[in-house]
C-alpha cells in the first residue's frame, strides 16, 4: 500500500463534506452584502441576526412569540400587557407593561418550565387587560400578584375577585384577602354599618356577639373569606365545648352564617354564602322557664336588705314587661310622667312602641326621679353605674333568696327546666296579666311581640295562676316601703317599721342609705304615712317639708309631733369614688327655736 501525501489526504477528506453545509465566514458574508449594496447593508440585513452569533438564540424570543396576539406579524410591536418571561435565579418571572402602573415584574413560583411560565403569562396578560379596560389596574396590582403565585381554587378565587373589581362590585385590599376575624371586627365595630347604612344596622350589644364568637375565632379567624368553605364551619362547630346548651350552639351558628351573608352582600367579598340552607342546627323543645307569683314579687319589693335601685328596677320590669336591656337604656326623656306614658323608639326589634304606664308605676317613678342619682338614665345604681341587663341573672336570684323567695323550681336547672333569669320578668308580666284578663294586643303593645304564637306559650301558666286566684301585682308605690312613707329614717340609722315582716338589714348600709332617702318633697317619716301623688293636696294637719308648702301653724290635736329630716342638697364629692356630701336640716317642732343644720359625710 502506497503512502498518500498529506496534502492530498486532506483534500479528499474536505471533498467528502458538502460545501452547502459549511457556514460562510462572517466577514466574507458581510463583505459580499456590502459590495452588492454599494458598501452599506440594507435595513433588513442590518436588523437580521448573524448566523452562529450567541444572540441568535435569545431566551426571550419564544416568550415574546407565545405572548403575541394570534395572527399578528412577527415584527409588530407588542401592546401593553403582552409581556415576557425570564428565568432568574432558578425562578421564572413575568414582566408586563401596565399603563399608568408602569412595567411590573411578577414572580411565578409555581412554574417549573418555560412552557408553564408562558401559559401563566397569558393568564396574567388577560387579567391585566381587563383591569386596564376597567381603569382598575392600580387597585388590581395585589390581585395580579396573587394570580401569578396561585393554582387551582386559589387562582379561581383571584379571578372572581378581579371580575368583581372590574364590575365595580368589590374593593381591592392591600393583601388581596380579608379574613373571617377581620370582617367580623368590621361588623361588630360598626364600620360596615357606616359604609352601608341602607343595608346594615349597627349592633347595639356587641358583648354577646364577641363572647359567642370567641368559641370559634381560633379556628375560623385566620381563614380568608374567599377560601372559606363548609368544611371550615363544620370543623369549628365540632370543636365547641360539650357543656354548651343547644340554644347557645344555635346562636353561634347563626352568627357565623350572618357574617358570611354580610360578606356576600353588601360587602361583596365573596360571590355566595358557602353555608347551605339548613346548616344552622335546630334546638330541642323549649325548656320550662320560671316566673314569679304576685306574692313573691311583693316580698321582693318589701325587702330592705336589697338596695332600692334594684327593687324599683325589678318592680318596673314585672309590671310593664319591658326587656331588661331596654329598661337599662331608658332615659327620663323617654317618659312622660305628667301624662303617664313611655315612648320606646330604640329596641331589639327596631319597632318603635309606646303605651300608657300603670298609674302605680307612674307614682313610683315620680318619687324615684326626685332621689335618683342620675338625671339622664332612669335605672342606675347608687353611684350612677348601669344596672345589669343581660348579665343580671345571678344578682336577681341572690336578691330573691335574700327576700325569702325559696320556691325550688326557680333555682334549679334540669334537662326540662331552666332556673329563673332576669329576662324571665317578661314571662312574669305576661303570665300574671293574662291570668287577670288582659288581652294579647294589650300585652304585645308593651312587650313588642310580633306574633300571638309567642304569647300563646304563656297561656297554660296563666290558667294556673288564675285558678289559684293569686291576684295581680301590688301597686308599686305601696309595695316599696321607702316610697310609701314606711321604713327607717334617712341616712340608714333608723329602724324598720314594726309592721314589716323582713328586718331592715340594709338600713345601716351605704348601699341603701342614699337610695332610700326621701327627697326634699317627701313626707315626714311617720308611722303609717302614705305617699300622696305629686300634685295631690296634703291632708290637713300633716306636716310637710319646707319645699312643698308652708307648714301648718300647729299640729293636729291627736297627732304626735316628730322632727323632720329633709335632704336639702347634695354637693359633688371632692374626690372620685367617695359619697356625695349631703346637707341635712332638722326642723324642730313648732316653738322649739331655730332649726339645726348638720353637714357631714354619712
Amino acid at each position: 500500500m502506497t503512502d498518500v501525501p498529506p496534502r492530498r489526504a486532506r483534500a479528499k477528506r474536505s471533498a467528502s463534506i458538502p460545501t452547502s453545509s459549511l457556514p460562510a465566514p462572517a466577514s466574507t458574508d458581510r463583505h459580499l452584502r456590502s459590495s452588492r449594496s454599494g458598501g452599506r447593508p440594507t435595513p433588513a440585513e442590518a436588523a437580521a441576526p448573524v448566523a452562529g452569533s450567541p444572540r441568535s438564540a435569545s431566551r426571550t424570543e419564544r416568550p415574546k412569540l407565545a405572548a403575541r396576539a394570534p395572527g399578528s406579524p412577527a415584527g409588530e410591536k407588542r401592546a401593553n400587557g403582552s409581556g415576557s418571561v425570564r428565568l432568574r435565579r432558578n425562578t421564572w418571572t413575568a414582566r408586563l407593561t401596565l399603563g399608568e402602573a408602569g412595567r411590573r415584574t411578577f414572580s411565578l413560583p409555581t412554574c417549573r418550565t418555560e412552557h408553564e411560565a408562558n401559559a401563566r403569562l397569558e393568564v396574567l396578560a388577560d387579567l391585566a387587560g381587563r383591569l386596564l379596560a376597567a381603569g382598575q389596574i392600580v387597585l388590581g396590582l395585589p390581585l395580579l400578584e396573587q394570580a401569578a403565585a396561585r393554582e387551582g381554587n386559589a387562582l379561581r378565587d383571584v379571578r372572581l375577585a378581579i371580575d368583581q373589581l372590574c364590575r365595580g362590585e368589590a374593593r381591592a385590599r392591600a393583601t388581596g384577602e380579608t379574613t373571617f376575624a377581620e370582617f367580623a371586627e368590621r361588623v361588630l365595630s360598626g364600620k360596615l354599618a357606616e359604609q352601608y347604612p341602607d343595608h346594615v344596622k349597627a349592633i347595639r350589644s356587641t358583648d354577646d356577639y364577641r363572647r359567642r364568637l370567641a368559641h370559634v375565632l381560633d379556628v375560623l379567624g385566620p381563614v380568608p373569606l374567599v377560601r372559606f368553605t363548609l368544611d371550615h364551619a363544620d370543623h369549628a362547630m365540632s370543636l365547641l365545648p360539650g357543656h354548651l346548651q343547644p340554644g347557645t350552639r344555635q346562636k353561634i351558628a347563626q352568627i357565623i352564617h350572618r357574617m358570611l351573608t354580610l360578606a356576600t352582600y353588601p360587602a361583596r367579598i365573596i360571590a355566595s354564602n358557602p353555608l347551605p340552607r339548613g346548616w344552622i342546627p335546630k334546638t330541642d323543645d323549649e325548656k320550662a322557664k320560671g316566673y314569679l307569683y304576685p306574692d313573691e314579687d311583693h316580698r321582693l319589693m318589701r325587702c330592705k336588705a336589697i338596695p332600692l335601685c334594684f327593687r324599683i328596677y325589678y318592680g318596673f320590669l314585672d309590671r310593664e314587661g319591658m326587656r331588661a336591656d331596654e329598661a337599662g337604656r331608658l332615659q327620663w326623656s323617654d317618659l312622660d310622667l305628667d301624662r303617664g306614658a313611655v315612648v320606646l323608639d330604640e329596641n331589639k326589634t327596631d319597632d318603635p312602641r309606646a303605651w300608657a304606664l300603670s298609674p302605680d308605676v307612674v307614682r313610683a317613678l315620680r318619687k324615684w326621679r326626685e332621689i335618683c342619682p342620675d338625671k339622664v338614665r332612669v335605672f342606675v345604681g347608687k353611684w350612677g353605674n348601669a344596672l345589669p341587663g343581660h348579665n343580671g341573672a345571678k344578682n336577681f336570684r341572690d336578691h330573691l333568696r335574700r327576700a325569702g323567695v325559696d320556691r325550688p323550681e326557680l333555682f334549679e336547672t334540669t334537662d326540662a327546666r331552666l332556673n329563673i333569669r332576669l329576662h324571665d320578668t317578661r314571662a312574669t308580666f305576661i303570665t300574671v296579666k293574662l291570668a287577670n284578663g288582659r288581652t294579647e294586643t294589650w300585652i304585645s303593645d308593651r312587650t313588642g311581640h310580633s306574633s300571638s304564637d309567642q304569647i300563646h306559650n304563656y297561656k297554660r301558666a296563666a290558667r294556673k295562676v288564675a285558678e289559684l286566684a293569686l291576684g295581680d301585682f301590688a301597686p308599686l308605690d305601696e309595695a316599696i316601703p321607702e316610697l310609701a312613707g314606711k321604713g327607717g329614717s334617712v341616712g340608714g340609722s333608723g329602724r324598720a317599721s314594726e309592721e314589716s315582716e323582713e328586718p331592715d338589714a340594709g338600713s345601716s348600709s351605704d348601699a341603701v342609705s342614699l337610695a332610700s332617702a326621701p327627697s326634699d318633697g317627701a313626707l315626714a317619716l311617720g308611722d303609717d304615712a302614705a305617699l300622696p301623688e305629686v300634685d295631690a293636696v296634703p291632708a290637713k294637719g300633716r306636716r310637710l317639708g319646707p319645699r312643698w308648702a308652708t307648714p301648718e301653724e300647729g299640729p293636729a290635736d291627736d297627732e304626735l309631733e316628730h322632727p323632720e329630716i329633709v335632704l336639702l342638697s347634695a354637693a359633688p364629692s371632692p374626690q372620685p369614688g367617695k359619697k356625695p356630701k349631703d346637707e341635712f336640716a332638722v326642723a324642730p317642732p313648732a316653738g322649739a327655736g331655730a332649726q339645726v343644720v348638720w353637714t357631714g359625710w354619712p
